[in-house]
């Protein structure tokens, strides 16, 4: 989706990991773009982590570790912003980022955002109310599970997740997103988790169940 427009000239297309180690993993999306754009127009410069196409078009490779690096592309614009992995993200970093999405007045490239996620991590509930509750049709979210990737060896992919808790492990081979998927630990907003009152007592005892082992 990225690089759909990078034959027009001045489009720029930027996609995010959380850290700078997360985008430099074998397979990860900047080792992806240089399997298919080594030997072609392109030219990839390595201080900037950055694409440069014939057109002038550019796609750009970043992260946001911290809160504070989102003001590292303040003031830059671009037309398209793609982050992998959003549960990893903090909301505010996120709905930053999309501020820097704009377009020059008459310019007829679409504005787009797009992400891509697992369910768990920090991130986790945010994405989920943002994302797969809303009803908002500009937050379209495509649901994906193992059987849709045929490039991905299923049988050897499903003993590696077998060595994982079984939360975990349904988290990411059948996309549940639920942060427990036993369905016994519930968010403490939902009210069969609440005492509206608590009896006249003279001693009160709190309990906490933090939910995992």
């Amino acid at each position: 989706a990225a690089l759909q427009y990078v034959h027009v000239p001045g489009y720029a297309a930027l996609l995010l990991r959380r850290t700078y180690a997360d985008l430099a993993l074998p397979g990860a999306i900047m080792d992806r773009a240089h399997t298919w754009l080594v030997g072609t127009g392109a030219v990839w410069n390595e201080r900037d982590k950055q694409w440069t196409f014939p057109s002038g078009a550019t796609l750009t490779f970043g992260y946001c570790e911290t809160a504070k690096d989102v003001y590292r592309y303040q003031g830059a614009e671009f037309q398209f912003i793609g982050v992998d992995e959003l549960t990893q993200w903090g909301e505010a970093s996120y709905r930053y980022l999309l501020s820097r999405l704009r377009r020059l007045q008459g310019a007829t490239i679409p504005v787009r955002a797009r992400a891509g996620a697992n369910p768990g991590g920090v991130g986790h509930e945010w994405v989920k109310r943002r994302f797969i509750e809303s009803t908002d049709p500009q937050r379209r979210f495509v649901a994906a599970q193992l059987a849709d990737n045929p490039y991905v060896d299923a049988v050897e992919y499903r003993k590696s997740l077998a060595q994982l808790d079984e939360n975990t492990r349904r988290q990411l081979e059948d996309g549940v997103w639920e942060r427990d998927t036993g369905g016994l630990v519930y968010r403490y907003a939902e009210a069969r988790n609440q005492v509206e009152k608590t009896p006249p007592l003279d001693h009160h005892l709190i309990g906490m169940d933090y939910g995992f082992k």
